[in-house]
């Protein structure tokens, strides 16, 4: 009977694992996000060109930091991450997060840099920053400010913006005050918010309507030693009018983990091919994500990155 019990289990384990190792775990975003929303476009289009019989799995998570801790600590075999992130935890622990252990699957849409400002802001520093300020935030119509007059300043960001607020200071040596906040504190902010996201943000409107924030353009220029930040815009109805603001954003990859054994990156390559020849119907389809347009525009724009990628063929 033991025996027979013994037997029992080792073909019931049989059955189970290779269920288990078909599913290729996929770390994405909020279930109510782009993120999650434009992997699910993926799996729809593309899950069945997988070889050895794989399948997605496709799993809600905190996004970008989140996908790239998953991917090192085997949590997720890929996940969608900002490229600011990426180059902030490289510069951190280049032994884990380095383009020998992950590659590029696919560019995906921009996300924008939200900078609001209290109107009654009062930076630290000298007079005449001061005075900058004042002029800047007295002006109803949308001011554009140098990155470099945040140096030094106290910056408050929401959800994984805070990376991103860290990697900017990081990056250009602002030496700024980065601290997380939460979306319930933003209305009693007292210093400039961050907030990284798609447009139209819903909670950059809610703080725009409000009538205490004003959202301000950033000055590009700065960035050009820094290749990753890209010019961007965005676009609210600010007192009834729709208004523009040049800022800057930053793209989204889709990355997968790289093994050394050619095989075992079969379904990356292939994945990475499927998306390219899918892109156009990506766009088309009434029934995905808007922002597969953006995709598109910036793949014709030659928008890449010096991160490694997955080989196209």
């Amino acid at each position: 009977m033991k025996n027979k019990n013994l037997i029992l289990l080792m073909l019931s384990a049989c059955f189970v694992l290779p269920a288990h190792a078909s599913k290729i775990k996929v770390g994405t975003g909020g279930e109510s996000g782009n993120y999650f929303s434009m992997m699910n476009d993926i799996k729809s289009y593309c899950e069945e060109t997988l070889v050895d019989g794989k399948s997605f799995d496709v799993i809600p998570s905190g996004g970008s930091v989140d996908n790239l801790i998953g991917m090192g600590n085997k949590s997720y075999s890929v996940g969608i991450v900002q490229e600011d992130v990426l180059q902030y935890y490289y510069k951190q622990d280049p032994k884990r997060v380095n383009p020998n252990r992950l590659k590029i699957v696919t560019g995906l849409h921009t996300e924008t840099f939200h900078l609001l400002i209290p109107k009654n802001f009062k930076p630290k520093g000298n007079d005449s920053l001061a005075a900058k300020f004042s002029s800047w935030l007295s002006d109803e119509k949308p001011a554009k400010i140098s990155i470099e007059s945040l140096k030094g300043q106290s910056i408050g960001a929401v959800g994984g913006a805070a990376i991103s607020a860290k990697a900017l200071s990081y990056f250009l040596n602002l030496n700024m005050n980065v601290h997380s906040i939460e979306r319930s504190d933003t209305k009693k902010a007292v210093a400039p918010i961050l907030i990284v996201g798609g447009q139209p943000d819903n909670l950059v409107t809610e703080l725009l309507n409000t009538n205490k924030y004003l959202l301000v353009g950033i000055e590009s220029s700065a960035l050009q030693a820094t290749p990753f930040y890209i010019r961007s815009s965005a676009n609210y109805q600010i007192n009834g009018r729709l208004t523009t603001v040049d800022t800057i954003g930053v793209r989204a990859f889709l990355m997968g983990k790289s093994f050394r054994k050619d095989s075992r990156n079969a379904n990356m390559i292939q994945l990475s091919k499927c998306i390219d020849d899918s892109l156009e119907d990506l766009a088309d389809d009434s029934d995905t994500n808007p922002n597969w347009a953006s995709v598109i525009e910036l793949e014709d724009e030659g928008e890449l990155t010096n991160w490694t990628y997955f080989p196209l063929n």
